[in-house]
């Protein structure tokens, strides 16, 4: 049996004939970026995520540094980051000279803790940025506390948290801006490249939306800015599969939950189900990392794909300069080592889910 590790094949019958139709208007209007379905994508995005504004990018590393500049980082401020996350939430942190300070995660969910953040903070430290992981939100009544103590902004990194939820409110409502990767691969992903910004903060919405297109005035312009301009392309595919993202992440929650079910290992993230909902844009698990490789290999031999998110801890990589940090990582560090994404996607059917668990299980006892 195949189980490939990602696929949208039966979504992409449902919005073919819809994004062909789009594409004919794109090109008979010849307005290819920051037109109207952009603007149509942008009420609609923040509709769902109930914020005030939304400002579409060209993706979501894009959204991270406009809403750094927007909030007014600079050289030589402090961020607090997770050790855990894409490289693209520390990159746009050094893009504007700022210098990311890598805190350790917790064991049970693997999401930057928030009781040891205060040991990070210093007089140059101006923020911290939260990644939700996998599609769990952090524990942002604790972030926000300590944001509040030390006066300090906080970002969200949502890139995977489409439609999460801590105590029913989503990214954007506990923070000053919340960024979002609309990546194919994502929970709504387009049909190319896309990211998006969204805030309660009108100065906010107002700078980062001047900003991703240069920046100009009528006579000439407010700063130096960038071209980050999200096409009409990636805003027309994504009007057409908004409509699914709620129904989406309902099946990917039946998925996780059946491989919890199936699974002989526990070694899954674990939260409180009723102060969060999950969306699961990645489901992995921990294995032993001296046996990592040949499971990996393994399951690939029995038609299994799967991945690795991510095959590093921060601190570690040499273009941070390495273990700088006076406080290290060593759950990051290790959880890092260990970690498998499965499958997961709405499209999966059970069978292919149990069989995969199956083998796994088969594989662990080996």
């Amino acid at each position: 049996m195949i189980v490939k590790f990602f696929s949208e094949k039966n979504k992409a019958k449902k919005i073919t004939k819809e994004i062909q139709k789009k594409i004919k208007d794109i090109l008979y209007t010849g307005q290819y970026t920051n037109s109207k379905y952009v603007n149509k994508f942008e009420k609609v995005y923040k509709k769902f995520c109930k914020t005030k504004y939304c400002v579409a990018v060209n993706n979501g590393t894009s959204a991270l540094h406009l809403s750094l500049l927007a909030l007014g980082i600079k050289k030589n401020d402090e961020i607090i980051v997770p050790s855990i996350t894409f490289i693209a939430s520390a990159a746009a942190i050094k893009y504007v000279g700022a210098k990311p300070i890598f805190a350790d995660v917790n064991q049970s969910d693997w999401l930057i803790n928030p009781n040891i953040l205060k040991k990070f903070i210093t007089k140059k430290t101006k923020a911290i940025m939260v990644v939700h992981l996998h599609g769990l939100m952090c524990d942002m009544d604790k972030i926000k506390t300590i944001a509040n103590k030390f006066k300090l902004k906080i970002i969200e990194d949502a890139s995977q948290a489409h439609g999460s939820l801590f105590k029913d409110k989503m990214p954007g409502f506990y923070s000053d801006v919340a960024t979002f990767s609309f990546y194919p691969t994502k929970n709504l992903g387009a049909v190319g490249e896309g990211g998006a910004i969204l805030t309660n903060n009108k100065d906010i919405y107002t700078k980062t939306k001047r900003m991703r297109t240069w920046s100009h005035n009528k006579y000439g312009f407010y700063e130096i800015s960038y071209n980050y301009r999200m096409t009409e392309f990636s805003a027309s595919s994504l009007l057409s599969k908004i409509r699914f993202l709620n129904d989406d992440i309902k099946k990917r929650i039946l998925i996780a939950k059946k491989y919890k079910k199936y699974l002989a290992t526990k070694s899954y993230s674990v939260f409180d189900e009723k102060v969060k909902r999950h969306s699961y844009h990645i489901f992995a698990i921990k294995v032993d990392r001296n046996r990592r490789k040949k499971i990996i290999q393994k399951l690939k031999l029995k038609g299994i794909d799967t991945n690795i998110h991510y095959p590093y801890s921060l601190p570690e990589l040499k273009v941070f300069g390495k273990t700088k940090n006076k406080i290290k990582s060593p759950i990051a560090n290790k959880i890092t080592k260990e970690l498998i994404s499965l499958p997961i996607y709405p499209e999966l059917a059970d069978r292919k889910i149990k069989y995969t668990s199956k083998i796994l299980n088969n594989i662990l006892i080996d």
